[in-house]
């Protein structure tokens, strides 16, 4: 009668532990394809985790500045990411637009990020400034999710698509995807409005590619690179541009799929309707542009930028205003020396899209490069396919992770970063 108790028992232990590991193998299975979601998740809670930390301790050990605008009293916290243009993104979600020429208007800034912030604002207490941070937040997150999807199918590699996401979310200006500022839902329009366009879904491209011409002006420049990639999937290659045949193909497409090409020219609305309601209020279309004088940006190109910073290098001292110059300087030129191999991976469209975007800051100044670059996402999917080289990808992660802790806590202490 024992034995047959302990047979039965070593019975049961044998089911049990088939079961647990069929379940378990199941639940790893489920893991693995909810990678598009649980990665992005993981990337954005610990850098999150390790920003919100480093903010927290820079505003605690090192000197703020004082005599600065106080986001929110009550919130030391939500006061930590609300600096510099902040104010004005608050101020718009609170009082509309204004506009006074040669001076520095809140015109400047487009529409969709206060916009969304008055959205929100009633689910946050009407605190414009908590609304702000978790449209911020939020729109990170799916930024990131978005992301992986579009560097999986760029590089059929998850471990590329995962280092892609890491790099981003650690990169020493990452701290702007969570303040209230409009890095983070720029660049979950962007990528979706290709991600879209990749999956030639072309009207939730086209309305992805609107909201990101409202977000900031050089949205629009998503039209050109979202029509790139329907040329592209249509039969058009640049090697091709001097064949006949090229053109007579690319001429029945575009007469067999006239409704698309008219739906991804909705692109640029997001700027027109901008620039009407610029039009209408203060009969300034423009207002955006011709305020930038009073921020002291003139356009005198961006190899005369390039020379005159480098110039002023010559002679360095080290001081806080001479470090900001070299670290703009050399991400301008890494970028731009990343632009051929974007062009070899990733193809032409994504290599001019990211060529156009650094250059049009460069023709002022080189200051706030270190945030201009963060919606660069082809930059990003690029280092994610160089990161398979593992000394490679621990440098980048060790300098990434150190920069963005110290960029942020001097973020958080009201001395300009970008």
């Amino acid at each position: 009668m024992s034995n047959a108790s302990d047979n039965s028992l070593v019975a049961a232990l044998f089911a049990g532990r088939h079961w647990l590991e069929r379940n378990l193998a199941a639940f790893l299975a489920l893991l693995t394809q909810l990678d598009w979601l649980m990665q992005p998740i993981v990337a954005f809670v610990v850098s999150r985790a390790a920003l919100f930390a480093a903010g927290i301790v820079g505003d605690v050990f090192l000197p703020t500045k004082e005599g600065h605008w106080v986001a929110d009293p009550n919130s030391p916290f939500l006061s930590l990411w609300a600096k510099w243009d902040s104010q004005w993104y608050v101020q718009i979600a609170r009082d509309g637009y204004w506009f006074q020429p040669l001076r520095q208007s809140n015109v400047a800034f487009f529409p969709l990020y206060p916009l969304a912030m008055r959205l929100l604002a009633p689910l946050a207490g009407d605190n414009l400034v908590l609304a702000g941070f978790l449209v911020s937040n939020l729109a990170f997150l799916l930024a990131l999710v978005f992301l992986y999807r579009l560097a999986e199918l760029e590089l059929a590699d998850r471990e590329a698509a995962r280092r892609t996401i890491f790099y981003l979310a650690l990169f020493p200006t990452a701290f702007f995807f969570s303040a209230v500022y409009t890095e983070s839902l720029f660049l979950l329009l962007s990528v979706a409005t290709l991600y879209f366009a990749r999956r030639q879904q072309w009207l939730a491209a086209a309305l992805a590619g609107m909201l990101a011409s409202a977000t900031r002006n050089l949205g629009v420049v998503l039209w050109a690179l979202v029509m790139w990639e329907w040329l592209r999937q249509h039969g058009w290659s640049l090697g091709g541009t001097f064949r006949r045949r090229t053109w007579q193909l690319l001429f029945r497409n575009a007469k067999a799929h006239w409704p698309e090409l008219i739906t991804i020219a909705a692109i640029p609305l997001g700027l027109l309707l901008y620039m009407a309601f610029l039009k209408i209020n203060f009969d300034r279309p423009l207002a955006f542009i011709e305020v930038q004088a009073a921020w002291g940006r003139q356009n005198v190109g961006p190899w005369a930028v390039i020379a005159r910073e480098l110039s002023a290098l010559a002679d360095f001292q080290l001081n806080r205003g001479n470090l900001s110059r070299l670290l703009n300087l050399s991400v301008s030129l890494a970028v731009l020396a990343m632009v051929p191999f974007i062009w070899r991976r990733l193809g032409e469209g994504y290599a001019v899209y990211v060529l156009v975007l650094v250059l049009v800051p460069l023709y002022s100044s080189v200051a706030s490069v270190l945030r201009y670059v963060l919606p660069l996402f082809p930059a990003f999917i690029l280092l994610g396919r160089w990161g398979r080289r593992p000394t490679l990808d621990r440098i980048l992660l060790a300098c990434f992770a150190v920069g963005l802790g110290v960029m942020t806590a001097i973020f958080a202490n009201w001395y300009f970063v970008a």
